[in-house]
């Protein structure tokens, strides 16, 4: 299946300038299965959103995109957005408590090197984002956005290598044209904000570039790759690897 993790729409994002029904249409226009509903620190009434599901006869979650000190944060089964939220640790504390799961957004923002030229500058914004705090409670990173420009999503795969995060593409949509251009793949049926939440927690999803080449300039996020099930085992592999040469980036118990 191919959803769309990061979506915005109006009034519920104020930014945005597309309405759920368009979002929701164009969406499906695109050839996407599905959509999350991702608004900034907005929760929306998940019986509205089943609604919406039932009209369009589309896949259609809700979610939050949180911003936080850390960075913005996007949020899966948690319906409601808390004062406090905006300190990473305690948003996390609110997602535990709903059992939902939280993935980096767009992480080159505030992070990535100001000289794109420069090894140096490179080797201190990775190592910056490194000690991010918020990434000790993600599941994955999100490596594709789609209004990020080519070397910023860069950085993001770049990051998400070294720390050996599964990975997640998406629009962050807020125009028509916006639309379409990356999703994520899943590899089984997502029905369910449940279904979403343990294949996330699961880490079974690719970052797909739609667009081949203008959100993400790896050909390996252009589709999905032959040997996904090896990859997968290959991150996870990363990961443990990585946790266990830094103990303060583990999760907290």
């Amino acid at each position: 299946m191919l959803i769309d993790l990061h979506t915005h729409t109006h009034p519920g994002s104020w930014d945005s300038f597309l309405t759920p029904d368009e979002l929701i249409e164009r969406s499906r226009q695109a050839g996407l299965d599905g959509i999350v509903l991702s608004e900034h620190d907005w929760a929306w009434d998940p019986e509205e959103v089943k609604r919406l599901a039932k009209r369009h006869n589309f896949l259609v979650l809700p979610g939050m995109e949180i911003n936080t000190e850390d960075g913005h944060i996007l949020v899966y089964g948690t319906h409601r957005y808390v004062y406090g939220m905006h300190r990473s640790h305690e948003l996390a504390g609110h997602v535990r408590e709903d059992d939902g799961v939280m993935i980096a957004a767009h992480p080159y923002r505030r992070q990535h090197p100001w000289d794109w030229t420069s090894e140096k500058e490179w080797a201190d914004a990775l190592d910056r984002a490194q000690r991010n705090g918020a990434y000790r409670f993600i599941s994955a990173m999100e490596v594709g956005n789609g209004r990020g420009k080519l070397e910023e999503n860069a950085f993001s795969v770049k990051v998400a290598d070294i720390m050996g995060f599964p990975r997640t593409a998406a629009t962050d949509a807020h125009a028509v044209a916006d639309v379409g251009k990356a999703v994520t793949y899943f590899d089984r049926d997502i029905r369910t904000e449940a279904d979403l939440i343990e294949e996330i927690r699961a880490g079974r999803f690719w970052p797909v570039d739609l667009t081949r080449g203008k959100v993400i300039e790896d050909p390996l996020y252009h589709d999905v790759p032959d040997d996904l099930h090896d990859r997968w085992r290959l991150i996870e592999q990363q990961r443990k690897a990585y946790l266990a040469a830094n103990p303060l980036a583990r999760p907290p118990d």
